[in-house]
């Protein structure tokens, strides 16, 4: 019940904030119309605010494991290689980042972008851990897991990608909370407290486990196994979208129907298509 209503508090919170944002924006934007103003500072401003909505939502469909992923076959250091120059900018010159990667890796099942956010949150924290500076360790190896040897994980042959610090760690009741959708240590907005849950949801539905190992005064590491693309069965096969072929014909003009069980959804959608058909001069 704790857990559920620190969610709920923070879904409320962060919501009502954008809320204020967008309405306030719109609302005097409306006035100044209605005068004759300049209103794209303001809608520019409502629109950040809903995107930054968007986010939000798309953090928690990760944290609840009913996000869209696309799921291919990745190679991790290739990925962590490509991301090198933006985990520097990322981190500053006052951390050391050392990888660790063996010479033959098979590849990993799982969404390369998705993939590339996580990594980016845990070398956040992880940088966030170590004001002072500090050395950063990412290492991927292949594993092999037994029965209840890792928590919520199959046995069978892994790929384990973790992201250490030498940060202060962390005591027994924070890293239990550590996943916990809200839940942060750092100070008011250097946060969402949606990181970790996040990597926590990718990570399960993609049939993998996001693991966090640490102790006060140790520093901490962050585990991501992730399913090997070569041993997956018939239920995690690489498919492809095939896009049905182009029609093309005489220009001829048509009637479309648009309809939706939400107003406000079903203006904007009739209001969007109409723009786009004066723009096309149709």
């Amino acid at each position: 019940m704790e857990a559920v209503g620190q969610l709920t508090g923070g879904i409320a919170h962060d919501f009502n904030n954008l809320l204020m944002a967008v309405l306030g924006s719109l609302e005097i934007a409306k006035k100044r119309a209605k005068a004759g103003q300049d209103n794209e500072e303001l809608i520019d401003n409502a629109i950040q605010g809903a995107k930054r909505g968007a986010a939000l939502t798309q953090r928690l469909l990760a944290f609840s494991r009913k996000q869209d992923l696309n799921l291919e076959a990745v190679d991790v250091p290739n990925l962590i290689r490509e991301m090198a120059a933006l985990l520097q900018r990322m981190i500053g010159p006052h951390i050391e980042i050392a990888t660790i990667f063996p010479l033959t890796l098979p590849m990993a099942l799982s969404d390369s972008n998705q993939l590339e956010s996580a990594v980016l949150n845990l070398v956040v924290n992880a940088r966030d851990a170590m004001p002072e500076g500090g050395l950063m360790k990412i290492e991927a190896r292949r594993r092999l897991v037994d029965p209840d040897q890792v928590p919520d994980l199959r046995s069978g042959e892994y790929i384990c990608l973790s992201v250490g610090d030498e940060g202060p760690g962390m005591d027994a009741e924070t890293l239990e909370k550590a996943t916990t959708p809200f839940f942060t240590t750092k100070g008011i907005g250097k946060g969402t407290g949606l990181g970790l849950s996040m990597v926590h949801g990718l990570m399960a539905q993609s049939g993998g486990a996001l693991v966090l190992r640490s102790r006060e005064g140790e520093g901490t590491i962050a585990e991501l196994w992730l399913r090997i693309a070569d041993t997956v069965g018939s239920e995690g096969t690489l498919t492809q979208k095939v896009l049905p072929e182009r029609v093309t014909g005489p220009d001829r003009s048509q009637n479309i129907l648009a309809v939706d069980d939400d107003g406000l959804v079903l203006m904007n959608t009739a209001l969007r298509r109409s723009r786009e058909k004066t723009r096309s001069g149709s």
